[in-house]
């Protein structure tokens, strides 16, 4: 039977075409439902099947829907090429009930639903040929009502009796009722930009994220661009500590000059003269010898590069 359905999404992968129909809300419980069997011609085995998605288009025409068209679509599939499937959101119908949970893997969960009255038989994962996964028994007394035909007659009502001995059985009793079957699959998380750098949350970026691969380059430059400034600030600091020695051992000589040219001289007025250095250890007007290492606005000094 083929459909279209707004919410259907297409998936191919390793060439396997999948066409997902979401379920977000449970279809509505309607009680008439419960009593709509059949049973299977003679040829076919003869068993009872309860809430067949065909059940009013093709034995009675009046008979109202008590499963969504896309439960249809997944169990009735024309299209060998494509396997639809219920989900990536799926929730039982209301009158069902959720037997058994399947983790496929850490994001998809497979949910196996029957009828709120049958029993889980056997879970069935892939496409089926025959719903043998829901079962009701019938218990001996029991009256059943039920739609039959023969090879060559119309569908008509009729009525089988569940004998009391178990021995004797004059017809079927079991009821088969039509699973469904959906997929969960989670949310792959959002990560949000982060200051750690922990392993975890690189396990989690997806291909999708090219910021991530962009980020060891971006590292590499960095680190490329201050071994540059840092060669450059040993270099600059070398040239100042000669001129600084340089300068020390003329000041040296110097001071060592005037002394010897104060003892042979009278002395002179402070008022007149300026010594060659202030009680602070200022030059007039010029740096001290210490703090000529500091460098201009364009390198970072020699005690800066140390700290680095």
């Amino acid at each position: 039977m083929a459909s279209s359905f707004p919410a259907e999404s297409v998936q191919t992968l390793s060439g396997t075409i999948t066409a997902w129909l979401p379920i977000s809300t449970p279809w509505v419980s309607i009680a008439a439902c419960s009593s709509q069997i059949y049973a299977q011609r003679a040829g076919l085995g003869g068993n009872l099947i309860a809430f067949d998605p065909l059940y009013g288009e093709s034995i009675v025409p009046t008979a109202i829907p008590c499963l969504p068209s896309e439960v249809t679509s997944s169990w009735y599939q024309s299209n060998t090429e494509t396997t639809t499937v219920l989900g990536p959101t799926f929730v039982c119908p209301a009158a069902y009930s959720a037997v058994q949970t399947i983790l496929v893997n850490s994001l998809t969960q497979q949910v196996l639903c029957c009828p709120s009255s049958y029993k889980l038989n056997v879970p069935l994962t892939g496409k089926a040929k025959f719903p043998s996964q829901c079962t009701s028994l019938l218990i001996p007394g029991q009256t059943l009502t039920y739609q039959s035909t023969t090879p060559a007659g119309p569908w008509g009502i009729a009525t089988t009796t569940v004998v009391e001995s178990t021995a004797v059985s004059t017809g079927p009793t079991i009821v088969y009722g039509m699973h469904v079957n959906g997929f969960n699959v989670l949310s792959v998380p959002t990560l949000m930009p982060s200051t750690s750098n922990s392993p975890t949350s690189e396990s989690l970026l997806t291909s999708s994220a090219p910021m991530s691969t962009s980020l060891p380059a971006n590292t590499s430059n960095e680190k490329s661009s201050l071994s540059k400034g840092a060669a450059a600030g040993v270099g600059i600091g070398v040239v100042a500590a000669v001129a600084a020695a340089i300068m020390v051992a003329w000041l040296l000589v110097r001071r060592r000059k005037k002394r010897k040219e104060a003892q042979l001289s009278p002395p002179m007025d402070a008022d007149r003269s300026q010594p060659a250095f202030e009680a602070d250890g200022k030059m007039n007007g010029q740096q001290s010898v210490h703090e000529m290492p500091a460098t201009t606005n364009m390198v970072p000094g020699l005690h800066e590069m140390n700290a680095t």
